[in-house]
């Protein structure tokens, strides 16, 4: 197969003002019945601003029932929320990917590739394999991410990753089993 355009993984970057820090294209054969799974790139950690934990007016009023949404009113009238407390916290590296051809929601769970990750450091890094895909649209492509279970420390210089197929689906044909990453000239080692 010949890899298609980056075209879906870039339109969703653009919408978020982000952009990839190491750029690969890597077709990593049919790890989902019928999707080939393209990987795309590696986003490092970002400082993003979040609600700081502890209690927020909406928390509050769902808490108490009065969310109008589950069968309860916002009855208090007076002065507004105080707005919520917001901190800046580092985002948990990401793998992005496409599935080709898309992939749509009703396609249920098999779409769960898995993926393993280690460093040259002897990081740990979690196998909850998190994330996301837009399973909205299907057509030629779909965009998604994976957590890469963790933080990359500084001093880790290559990153690699491991693939498996879905749930006990045996690819029909070749899939690329691991990748490697430098780190610090940030790009795909072959």
């Amino acid at each position: 197969m010949k890899i298609p355009p980056r075209t879906v993984t870039d339109q969703y970057l653009a919408r978020r003002g982000e952009h990839l820090d190491v750029v690969f294209d890597v077709d990593l054969g049919e790890l989902v019945k019928g999707h080939r799974v393209v990987a795309r790139g590696i986003m490092l950690s970002r400082l993003a601003r979040v609600p700081r934990h502890g209690t927020s007016p909406l928390r509050d009023l769902v808490q108490r029932g009065e969310d109008p949404n589950n069968g309860g009113g916002f009855s208090r009238r007076g002065k507004a929320p105080e707005p919520v407390a917001m901190e800046a916290r580092l985002t948990e590296p990401e793998l992005h990917y496409e599935f080709v051809p898309g992939l749509a929601e009703e396609h249920g769970l098999d779409w769960c590739w898995m993926l393993g990750v280690t460093d040259d450091v002897g990081t740990v890094y979690s196998d909850s394999n998190g994330g996301a895909f837009d399973g909205r649209t299907g057509g030629p492509a779909s965009h998604g991410t994976r957590d890469l279970g963790g933080q990359i420390p500084p001093q880790a210089r290559r990153l690699t990753i491991r693939f498996r197929p879905a749930g006990s689906w045996i690819p029909p044909g070749p899939w690329r089993h691991t990748i490697s990453i430098d780190l610090w000239e940030r790009r795909l080692l072959e």
